[in-house]
């Protein structure tokens, strides 16, 4: 299968997490594909595109994601630094 430019190739998985959103909220998500850049999505409760996440991997620890897409029940995550998580969520403050 051809990936998008850019992308790297996102192998399948199976690994139960949890996410949590900006506002502490969390949510039980299942990973679907990983890569070194990103992360596939499932979950009851659906994202917004652009939505920052913290995710607790079993083994990995935190990983910081923006939301890149989203359809009801899945969606796409790009992994994040921490620097550009912490410098998004001043610019979202100062609005």
């Amino acid at each position: 299968m051809e990936e998008w430019a850019g992308r790297k190739e996102r192998h399948p998985v199976k690994i139960d997490a949890v996410a949590y959103r900006i506002d502490g909220t969390k949510i039980s998500v299942r990973l679907i594909n990983f890569s070194e850049q990103g992360c596939g999505i499932e979950a009851i409760e659906d994202f917004k595109i652009g939505e920052r996440l913290s995710i607790a991997v079993p083994r990995m620890g935190q990983l910081k994601a923006r939301v890149r897409w989203a359809l009801p029940g899945s969606a796409g995550a790009q992994f994040v630094t921490e620097s550009d998580f912490q410098s998004e969520g001043q610019i979202h403050a100062a609005k």
